[in-house]
């Protein structure tokens, strides 16, 4: 018998409590968080330099146990921003194997002349940036600001603005 087998063999044997025990020990840990690009019309995006790194990034956090990604978006953005958004289902999944992270992204739409400043000890300065001229983003920001999700601000902020006047048939 090989080794393989000899392992599954063992494993089959082990209480359920246990199963779940080795499989957490023997298998990668991955740290998992939310996303928010947040828009007034598509063109610009916010985005917050936090104190323990350097930097622009969108703001977002780490999920809580038992926590799904929108919940954790809502409640990192209230308590970082004091801003209390709607942000629609995640559009990607941002995935750092080195880092052993995965990132849900998802966007929501503020009011035109909506006045956000930092709320929290972790942010030192919040941003609005044009999606067509970003500041470079720290290394450890995933990937940056793929073209995906600046299509997703886009089409966030035309749907939130409607149909624009002007320009003929």
């Amino acid at each position: 018998m090989d080794l393989t087998a000899l392992k599954v063999r063992v494993y089959r044997l082990l209480p359920r409590w246990l199963q779940r025990r080795a499989v957490r020990f023997s298998t990668p840990n991955f740290t998992v968080g939310a996303i928010g690009l947040i828009t007034v019309d598509g063109s610009q995006v916010l985005l917050v330099r936090q104190t323990y790194r350097s930097g622009w990034v969108p703001p977002g956090g780490l999920l809580g146990r038992g926590e799904q990604p929108i919940e954790a978006l809502v409640r990192e953005v209230r308590e970082e921003l004091g801003l209390e958004l709607s942000f629609g289902p995640w559009h990607r999944v941002a995935f750092d194997a080195r880092r052993q992270g995965v990132g849900f992204v998802s966007v929501a739409v503020v009011p035109e002349g909506t006045v956000v400043f930092p709320r929290s000890p972790e942010i030192r300065e919040v941003g609005w940036f044009r999606v067509d001229d970003l500041p470079p983003m720290p290394n450890d920001f995933y990937e940056g600001m793929p073209p995906e999700d600046l299509d997703a601000l886009r089409l966030a902020g035309a749907e939130a603005t409607g149909p624009r006047s002007g320009g003929g048939s």
